[in-house]
């Protein structure tokens, strides 16, 4: 969970020392101002609650004139976001493909011998799946051309980009 910003050591100082109209009309400024209910709540010596500073800030007070300018809260960096490159998807006669192969392959097993369709199915899925992949075709959609779990089809990748 993240930490709420503090306020500054100043206002804090100066919300403790205030009275009735005087700390809700500064609460409210430093709210209008983007300080969370949270930080502003902190900033008591033992905290307040969030509901109560809520109470505060929606109460209606008389306007006050305050010596100090309100503190503006720091400014939150924007989290970067990984574009990943759109997926070119899936040709249609690579989809016809797995969908035929997809059924035999679920039949294979380690003790399957290298002569039966299932095996063939098997390894011609994994390097499609592979190729597919390499070309970024998500694991996702390979998984939906398949029907079988994106897990099953992850393993199915990895084991084909060894």
């Amino acid at each position: 969970m993240a930490h709420t910003p503090d306020l500054p050591e100043s206002e804090q100082v100066l919300l403790r020392s205030l009275v009735k109209d005087q700390l809700w009309c500064r609460v409210q400024l430093l709210h209008e101002a983007g300080w969370t209910l949270q930080s502003i709540a902190d900033a008591f010596e033992p905290p307040r609650r969030r509901s109560t500073i809520r109470s505060w800030v929606i109460k209606e007070v008389t306007q006050h004139e305050f010596i100090t300018a309100t503190p503006m809260p720091p400014v939150k960096k924007p989290r970067s976001v990984r574009q990943r490159p759109k997926s070119p998807g899936i040709p249609l006669d690579e989809q016809l493909r797995i969908a035929r192969l997809s059924p035999l392959a679920r039949r294979y097993r380690s003790r399957t011998t290298a002569s039966s369709a299932s095996f063939t199915a098997n390894n011609e899925l994994t390097v499609i799946a592979g190729e597919l992949y390499l070309k970024g075709v998500t694991v996702s959609e390979l998984a939906r051309a398949s029907g079988v779990t994106y897990r099953a089809m992850k393993r199915r990748v990895d084991k084909a980009l060894q």
